[in-house]
């Protein structure tokens, strides 16, 4: 339990540096326009304080509900736009920082990736509908195979030789929808076509936390794969996180027939 909420709290924590750093950028830049503004009217200059100040609220209340759920558990991200805002305008301050500090990158995406779960985790009461998508990454068929399965997964002979096999029997047993994608622009696509309730997302830290902010507010769960050949070539996942992420959107909804 502690281990998780470290994990998180590093994401979390430069999250609320970048956050001061932002504040702060933000008051210098208004102490050094208020004499201008002051002098052409004083609505104008209250105006801008005013708008300085509320992005700044803004900002720090979506930062402080997405920390209290994701460690809390309890859903207390209202309205839903406040998590999109804060995410975008804080996360390339935080990839920068967490650099600056000597932190891999992956680990600041990692500890993305775990908040995101704790996030979709705690909204499971707003999921509405039972169509989830499973989107795998083309790199977890093995090299020497060629069955097109980014085509269709049922192209995939179940072999045993990848976990794709295992993957499409795990689609087939909850009813759900497969893509195998080779790309961000593909899975963007399927996600548009299929326009799913949620989805279970197998890939690398870098195109989970891409693909968690491209899709949102569609809820994600994210699993990361395992590479022990290198980057993009023969990965792997453990079926036991796919499987739990399956029975997290499915606990509602009993295995089906494969969704269309």
């Amino acid at each position: 339990m502690w281990r998780a909420a470290w994990t998180k709290a590093t994401f979390l924590g430069f999250c609320w540096i970048s956050y001061f750093i932002f504040v702060g950028l933000a008051g210098i830049a208004y102490y050094l326009v208020h004499p201008r503004l002051a002098s052409i009217h004083a609505w104008i200059d209250h105006a801008a304080l005013g708008f300085t100040a509320g992005f700044a609220l803004l900002i720090g209340a979506g930062l402080f509900l997405i920390s209290a759920t994701a460690l809390t558990g309890i859903d207390l991200l209202y309205p839903h736009r406040k998590r999109s805002v804060t995410v975008k305008a804080l996360f390339p301050i935080a990839a920068t920082l967490s650099q600056l500090a000597g932190v891999n990158r992956n680990k600041l995406r990692t500890s993305f990736v775990k908040v995101n779960n704790a996030l979709t985790k705690a909204q499971r009461g707003r999921i509405r509908g039972d169509r989830i998508l499973i989107l795998l990454p083309h790199c977890l068929q093995i090299d020497v195979c060629n069955r097109k399965i980014t085509t269709t997964v049922d192209n995939c002979v179940q072999c045993g030789r990848c976990p794709v096999g295992d993957l499409a029997k795990l689609g087939k047993k909850y009813g759900l929808k497969i893509e195998v994608v080779n790309g961000g622009t593909l899975a963007r696509s399927k996600v548009v076509s299929f326009r799913p309730d949620g989805i279970v997302a197998v890939a690398c830290e870098r195109d989970l936390t891409l693909g968690i902010q491209d899709v949102y507010p569609v809820p994600v769960y994210g699993v990361i794969n395992d590479r022990p050949n290198g980057p993009c070539f023969n990965t792997c996942v453990d079926m036991d996180l796919v499987e739990d992420a399956v029975k997290f959107f499915r606990q509602d909804h009993p295995a089906a027939q494969p969704a269309s």
